[in-house]
């Protein structure tokens, strides 16, 4: 069912984000939305949503690495909590991302190393939950496989 949600959940926001990237050609609108390249981060940006951004987390404006969306940090005072990601929320948590990859070393970016577990290659990463455990037990789980799929897949530097 948690699988189920998660998918129809990026497959909301993937349309949501299409519909949002369209550039206004009308020139009586007075201004031109910038188009986007994601890059495959509407794989990876439910996973960081839902794994990684909560308010108590990455969804807090106090961190480094933060996760702009529903009912997490939002650009905006007058966007209700649960609204859909805008453009530019969704551009800034790539740019955040992105920031996370080592481009020489990709399999030691800290987007990979820091919620994984110490036993599973992992490093020190202070978000243990209430039982010590980090977001991911393993490099077989889940979400760790989308945003390691995702991190590999970026070119070379």
């Amino acid at each position: 069912m948690v699988r189920r949600l998660t998918r129809l959940f990026a497959i909301v926001l993937s349309l949501a984000g299409v519909a949002s990237l369209v550039a206004c050609d009308d020139p009586q609108a007075g201004y031109q939305v910038a188009e986007r390249d994601f890059d495959g981060f509407e794989e990876v940006y439910p996973v960081l949503i839902r794994d990684c951004g909560f308010p108590t987390c990455h969804g807090s404006p106090d961190r480094m690495f933060r996760i702009y969306g529903p009912g997490r940090s939002r650009l905006t005072d007058d966007l209700r909590a649960f609204e859909l990601t805008t453009g530019d929320e969704l551009s800034l948590s790539l740019s955040i991302t992105l920031s996370m990859i080592d481009g020489k070393n990709p399999e030691r970016s800290l987007l990979l190393i820091k919620p994984l577990a110490l036993e599973a290659g992992g490093s020190a990463h202070g978000g243990l939950d209430d039982f010590g455990r980090n977001v991911y037990r393993t490099t077989e789980d889940e979400g760790y496989r989308i945003i390691h799929d995702w991190v590999m897949s970026m070119p070379a530097e």
